[in-house]
C-alpha cells in the first residue's frame, strides 16, 4: 500500500445493522459516539434492513452514514455486515447489531489491545442479556474493565455479532458471506483461524445485548421465538457452512466445533423415528417402551438442566428446528460470495468518491439512490 493511502485511511470504521429497532437505536449510536469520542479518525454507517418503524428517522439526527437495504429483496443480518463492511475504508472495523449498546471503556481497551497483537483478527468481549426495560448498573461496566484491566485477552474459536476486525485480515479472508442465513460470523472465525490469526476475547463485557425480540412480540426461550427464528430462516446458517466447506478441511472442524450437538439432534431424531416405526410395524410393546425412552430421555435431560420442564421441551422443540434448518440449509445451492448483489438506497452521508460505481460494484450493489435524508 501507498504511504500516503496510509495516512489517510480512516482508523476506526464502525457498522451497525437494524431492522425495527427504534425502540433502541438512539441508545446504540450514542453509546458508539460517545466510545469512539478518543479516536480521532472515524465513520459510523448504519445499515437498515427495510425497517417499517422510524429506525432511520431517529439514526438520521446523528452524524452517522446511512444505508437502507430495500424490501422485496432477501434481508439477513449477513447482508447487512457484508453491504456496510464494503463502504468502509477503517483499519479496524466494529461490527453491532441494532439490539446492542456499547460499554464504555471496552472500544478504548480493544484498540490498545490491537495495536500491540499484530496476529489479532477478530477481538470480543463478554455478552450481557438484559431486558430493554431494564438500565444497565452504571458503575458495572467500568468496575468490570478495571478488575479485568490487566488480564490479557484468551483464544476463542468463534465470535457473536459484536466483535472488532483487523481490515487487512478481513480482505484477506474475504470477509463475510453474504448468502448465509445465520452463523456468518463463525464461519468468518473459522476462515480467519485457519489462516493463522488469532480471535480473541476479553473476559469484561463489549455489550448489553437487549433480549426481547420487540419486532416480532415474542421472547427468547419459547415456543413463539423458536418458530419466529425459523420462520426469518436463522436456522439454515448451520448447514448452509456445511455445505459450503464439503470436500475441504475446514467441514470437520466446522461440523465439530459448532455444528456437533445438531449432527447429534439429526441422530437422535432418525432413531427416534425408526423405533416408533417399528413398534408401528410389529406392534411390539418392547419397541414401544424403547422408543418412548429414546425420544424421552434427552427432553427429561434437558428439562434436569434447565431446572424447568417448560424450558426442557423448548429447548428439545429448538433442537428439532435446527435439526430440520441443518438439513434444509446443507440442500441449498452454494453460491460464491462475490456473486452478490444487493438494492440499496443511500439515506444519509457518502458524498464522497465512495459511492461512485466502482464502489457500488466492489459492495454487490444492483442499484442506489441519494434521496434527502429521511426526516
Amino acid at each position: 500500500m501507498r504511504e500516503d493511502l496510509k495516512v489517510s485511511m480512516t482508523k476506526l470504521s464502525v457498522v451497525l445493522i437494524s431492522k425495527n429497532q427504534a425502540w433502541n437505536i438512539s441508545r446504540l449510536i450514542e453509546s458508539v459516539l460517545d466510545a469512539a469520542s478518543c479516536v480521532s479518525s472515524k465513520e459510523i454507517i448504519l445499515v437498515d434492513s427495510a425497517s417499517t418503524d422510524e429506525t432511520v428517522v431517529l439514526a438520521s439526527r446523528y452524524p452517522i452514514n446511512i444505508l437502507r437495504l430495500q424490501p422485496g429483496q432477501r434481508l439477513s443480518p449477513a447482508i447487512g455486515r457484508y453491504v456496510g463492511y464494503n463502504q468502509t475504508q477503517g483499519e479496524l472495523v466494529l461490527f453491532l447489531d441494532g439490539d446492542m449498546e456499547l460499554v464504555p471503556g471496552w472500544l478504548e481497551r480493544a484498540l490498545n489491545t490491537v495495536a500491540n497483537a499484530p496476529r489479532a483478527g477478530a477481538v470480543t468481549g463478554r455478552v450481557i442479556d438484559i431486558l430493554p426495560s431494564e438500565k444497565p448498573k452504571s458503575s458495572t461496566p467500568c468496575a468490570q474493565t478495571l478488575i479485568n484491566a490487566l488480564d490479557p485477552p484468551t483464544d476463542v474459536a468463534y465470535v457473536g455479532g459484536a466483535a472488532l476486525y483487523r481490515r487487512s485480515v478481513l480482505e484477506e479472508v474475504n470477509a463475510f458471506n453474504p448468502f448465509l442465513h445465520s452463523e456468518e460470523e463463525s464461519e468468518l472465525c473459522l476462515r480467519i483461524r485457519h489462516s493463522g490469526y488469532r480471535v480473541l476475547q476479553f473476559d469484561c463485557p463489549i455489550v448489553y445485548h437487549y433480549t426481547t425480540e420487540c419486532e416480532t412480540g415474542s421472547v427468547p426461550g419459547t415456543f413463539s421465538s423458536a418458530l419466529s427464528r425459523r420462520r426469518r430462516k436463522f436456522l439454515l446458517g448451520m448447514g448452509q457452512c456445511l455445505r459450503y466447506h464439503l470436500g475441504d478441511q475446514l467441514f470437520w472442524i466446522y461440523a465439530r466445533g459448532r455444528a456437533l450437538w445438531s449432527v447429534q439432534a439429526v441422530l437422535w431424531s432418525v432413531v427416534s423415528l425408526a423405533t416408533f416405526l417399528w413398534y408401528a410395524i410389529g406392534r411390539d410393546p418392547i419397541w414401544l417402551g424403547l422408543a418412548l425412552l429414546v425420544a424421552g430421555l434427552p427432553v427429561a435431560g434437558a428439562a434436569w438442566q434447565k431446572r424447568s420442564v417448560h424450558k426442557g421441551v423448548v429447548c428439545m422443540f429448538y433442537r428439532i428446528l435446527m435439526v430440520e434448518g441443518l438439513v434444509r440449509g446443507f440442500l441449498m445451492k452454494p453460491f460464491p460470495p462475490e456473486s452478490f448483489r444487493a438494492n440499496v438506497e443511500v439515506i444519509q452521508g457518502f458524498r464522497g468518491p465512495r459511492m461512485g460505481q466502482d464502489a457500488q460494484e466492489g459492495a454487490g450493489f444492483a442499484e442506489s439512490s441519494h434521496p434527502a435524508a429521511v426526516r
